[in-house]
């Protein structure tokens, strides 16, 4: 399976937030996806792969859009989307 970067960033968020508060975790999470960001054009770059490094840091370059003004929104939109998960795991 192949996560989109945000979809990555949303795991790294779920698993910091259960030993953290929401802006730890989503500080955390961010510095995280940079560090894969890093590793995964590394990867991309050692097989010549120029059409991935553009869409991985295109993706990189929207992620830092969306929480430039604010980043309370997508932290909030992190936070309902973990509860939802949790209740729907809850209930499975």
């Amino acid at each position: 399976m192949n996560e989109t970067l945000m979809e990555t960033f949303k795991r790294y968020y779920a698993d910091y937030r259960v030993a953290a508060n929401v802006e730890q975790s989503f500080t955390d999470a961010y510095q995280a996806i940079a560090y894969h960001v890093i590793e995964q054009t590394d990867h991309l770059a050692q097989s010549g792969n120029l059409e991935g490094i553009q869409n991985m840091v295109r993706e990189f370059k929207e992620i830092g859009l969306s929480i430039a003004p604010s980043n309370d929104a997508l932290k909030e939109r992190f936070e309902q989307e973990l509860v939802e998960n949790m209740l729907n795991h809850g209930h499975s």
